[in-house]
This record gives structure tokens, sequence and C-alpha cells, in this order.
């Protein structure tokens, strides 16, 4: 690539953490490393970010007015008429535009490529999936899902490079919306080359769970856990405990973790991380939304075993057939994986840093990279 590419990060404020932080930090640093001094990234001006090792362009946030011209124009994020814009005056400065989601990519892509400017739409998943079960207002609540569907098909036929975080996503894209020769599974991957430390400490008989607590789109799955699986967790492992950390738990969950004892409920830990590592299992109940559950990694980051719903073990395909990774359809699969991972943990084949290592080397910095490499420098 002669000309610089222009990543637009505005979806995200990345020096918040969340999913879709860690994911585009991790793309930014991704581009950074394989096209060093060609790389402008446009983040929220309130963010206040500052990278050395790219140009930063900040967009302010739009007037109420400017909201709503916007959506009726399909443009469903800040950034969509000041790329525009921005672009038109710079049109000779760009060879690329990195927008993600097809939904956000939808709006603009006619005028982008007007100025002779590739787009690749990097997307985080199938957007009316994850905009209904999150109740979006682009939904009105969920009610219907037709503006989104309309965008992001857009989106995702006129882009030049389509990348996906899982194989789910891009099958469910090309059922829906049709197929294309230029779609890609790159994943995600770190954003760092930093590894965690594993556990040092004790580790508790407990199996561990962990989101934000107050999300809607988490808050179901969980009460349909207490629900259908707990019982069955308690007549399994009968002395172990459950930890439910993270931030903001609403009512309804502090509810729930009240009414069992073998929910413990830890509210907004000062290092999720380190604490979630105590406990031996990590536990993924989460049975709906699209997209690749991040929380997962996590766990395979300390680690530890993981048991999960067979609807967030999406993007873990290469782990399937591990014996510390398990996943669960029914109360009978929950319950024979509680007992292999058990297993696993009292054989003399568990190892944390043999589960650590194969994260990293499927998921780490290095890994994403040569996947991107592979794809934009063939």
């Amino acid at each position: 690539m002669n000309k610089r590419i222009l990543i637009d990060a505005t979806n995200v404020n990345i020096s918040i953490p969340g999913g879709g932080s860690f994911c585009t930090k991790a793309y930014i640093d991704a581009f950074v490393r394989l096209f060093p001094g060609q790389v402008d990234v446009i983040h929220p001006k309130e963010a206040g970010i500052r990278d050395g090792r790219y140009r930063t362009i900040d967009v302010p946030r739009r007037t109420r007015i400017q909201q709503i011209t916007g959506a009726c124009k399909g443009y469903f994020h800040r950034c969509a008429p000041f790329i525009v814009d921005y672009l038109r005056q710079n049109k000779d400065t760009y060879q690329t535009v990195l927008i993600s989601t097809g939904l956000f990519a939808g709006g603009v892509m006619d005028d982008i490529h007007a100025l002779g400017i590739q787009v690749i739409v990097l997307h985080h998943n199938y957007e009316p999936e994850y905009r209904i079960d999150s109740k979006s207002i682009l939904t009105l609540k969920g009610k219907t899902d037709i503006l989104v569907r309309h965008w992001e098909r857009k989106g995702y036929r006129l882009a030049d490079i389509n990348l996906f975080l899982t194989q789910d996503d891009l099958n469910r894209f090309e059922k829906e919306y049709g197929s294309r020769t230029n779609n890609y599974v790159t994943g995600i991957f770190e954003p760092t080359e930093t590894q965690q430390e594993l556990q040092q400490g004790p580790i508790d008989q407990s199996a561990v769970i962990t989101c934000a607590l107050s999300d809607i789109q988490n808050q179901a799955p969980l009460m349909r856990f207490a629900e259908h699986y707990l019982p069955v967790f308690e007549n399994t492992l009968p002395d172990w405990k459950i930890r439910l950390m993270g931030r903001n738990p609403s009512d309804t969950i502090r509810e729930m973790a009240e009414k069992h004892d073998t929910i413990l409920l830890i509210p907004d830990p000062e290092d999720i991380r380190v604490l979630a590592a105590e406990s031996a299992i990590y536990l993924c109940p989460m049975d709906a939304g699209g997209g690749l559950k991040l929380r997962i990694m996590d766990g395979l980051r300390a680690g530890q075993p993981v048991l999960t719903h067979v609807r967030s073990a999406r993007g873990y395909d290469a782990l399937l057939q591990q014996p510390w990774f398990c996943t669960y359809e029914d109360a009978d699969s929950f319950r024979q994986g509680l007992k292999h991972i058990v297993q696993y943990i009292n054989s003399k084949d568990y190892s944390r840093s043999q589960i650590q290592a194969q994260y990293y080397a499927l998921f780490g910095l290095k890994a994403g990279i040569e996947r991107l490499k592979a794809i934009l420098c063939p």
C-alpha cells in the first residue's frame, strides 16, 4: 500500500475496557505493525487518545440534530459524516479505509468509493442478532431489524475486503446476503505481546463467570443458567461454588445471587483478571448474541479449563478437541462437561501453562498479524 491507511475507531472509546475496544485495539496494533508510518486513526475527541505509532484524528460529538439527520441518511454512527467530509478534503492521501461493522460502513460506502478509495470492513458479529438481543434503539428495542439488515447488507456487498471474527459469522452473512470472493476469517487476537502471569497462589474449588452484570444481553442468559443449570452444578459438584463477578450488577442479578448459596457475587472487582484466575474452571453460560465471546479469552489467558455454552464456542473451533475446552447445550451435556473437566484437573495432564501457551499460539498478536499479512500482503 503506497498511500496512507485510515482506520475508523470511533465505534468505541478504546481507553474504556470492553469487548469492542479490545478488538479495535488489536486491529490497530496489527495494522501499525504491518504498515509502519502509514496509518492514521480516527478516535472520539473525548477519549484523548495519543499514540506515537500513528497519527490521531479527533472527531467531535454530534449534536442532537446531526444524530437525527444522520440516522435518516443511514449514518448510524457518529463518524460517518465526518469521515466522508475528511476524505473528500484528503482524497489523494488515502488508499484504504478500515471500518468496523457493515452496518456503519453501509451508509458511507458509495461516497468513499466515489473518491477511488478501497474499503475494508471488519465485522464484529452479525448485527441483527446482536442488536435484537441487546434491545438496541436501532432495532426499535428488538421489534424490527429492517434498517440494520439493509445497511449491513450494503456494507458487506460493496466492501473490497470483508474480515470476520468467526467462521459462523461469515457463514451467516453468506446465507443472508450472498457469497463473496473477498471474505476472510481473521479472528480476534491479543492487542499486545505481553502475556498474563499465571496464578501462583491457591486455586479455589469454584467456577467463575465474568461479564458486565448490568447488560441486558448478559442478564437473560444468567437467569436461564440459574434456573436450568445451577441445580445440575450443585448436584454434580456439591462442595463447589460459582463466583459471579463483573461491573454494575443489576437488582435482578443481585436478587438472583441472594437466593442461591452456591453463587458468590463479586461486584466491581478491582482486578477481575487476577481474582477470576483463582477459580479452577472458567464458565461461560451465554446462550445468545453473535460474534466471538471475548470473555472466554480471559479464562484461556489465565490457563483455565473452559466450560461454555455451544453458542459462545463460536470462534474457538481449534480448541474443541482439547480436554480442557468443553461445550454444552442441555442439562445432560452440562453435567458431562463438568465431570470431564474435573477429571482433567485431577489428571497428570493438567497444566495451566500448556493451556495458556496454546491460547497465545492461536490468539496472540503475532498469530493475528500473520493472518492479516496473508490477506493484505500476499
